[in-house]
């Protein structure tokens, strides 16, 4: 693959996860999913990731592999799906607002080539994008656009995967 392509490529999947990340919060604001909460689930969101993030870059500049940061993003997204599961009130909105947040942050590591980003991307378009697609109340029409830009992201992600973790 020409480095041309594969940026390209690169710059599909992060767009469209930052798109994707917004449009999220978009629908979980629309469809009232944020105000039903408790008024700490948003915020508590916000502070999960924010430590995920600080944890991320530095584990960028340090000595440790991008599995570290990669599986505590994973596992905090896996986490949520459970909490959305055992509790709807607060569950459903912490949910929403998680994967925005993390699907946008993926989106921003994708962009710039953060090694932690691809595998949280790749979880994110064969099991956390389509398990939240499928929880939000959407039109079929909708679900079905989402699931043809999942299929179009892994396709991407599964072509640039050796030229990603190659050298810089």
């Amino acid at each position: 693959m020409t480095p041309r392509a594969e940026q390209s490529l690169r710059w599909f999947i992060g767009l469209s996860l930052l798109a994707g990340g917004v449009a999220l919060l978009a629908g979980a604001a629309g469809f009232g999913r944020l105000a039903g909460a408790s008024w700490w689930v948003i915020p508590l969101a916000g502070l999960v990731a924010a430590i995920l993030a600080v944890l991320t870059a530095a584990a960028e500049r340090g000595p440790w592999t991008p599995i570290l940061p990669a599986t505590a993003w994973i596992v905090s997204v896996l986490a949520a799906i459970l909490w959305a599961h055992l509790d709807l009130m607060n569950g459903h909105p912490f949910l929403s607002g998680y994967a925005s947040i993390v699907a946008f942050a993926t989106g921003l590591g994708i962009l710039r080539r953060q090694l932690w980003a691809w595998p949280v991307g790749f979880a994110s378009v064969v099991g956390f994008g389509p398990i939240v697609l499928i929880l939000a109340p959407l039109g079929a029409d909708a679900v079905a656009a989402g699931f043809v830009l999942f299929a179009a992201d892994v396709l991407a992600l599964l072509a640039i995967q050796r030229s990603y973790f190659g050298p810089r």
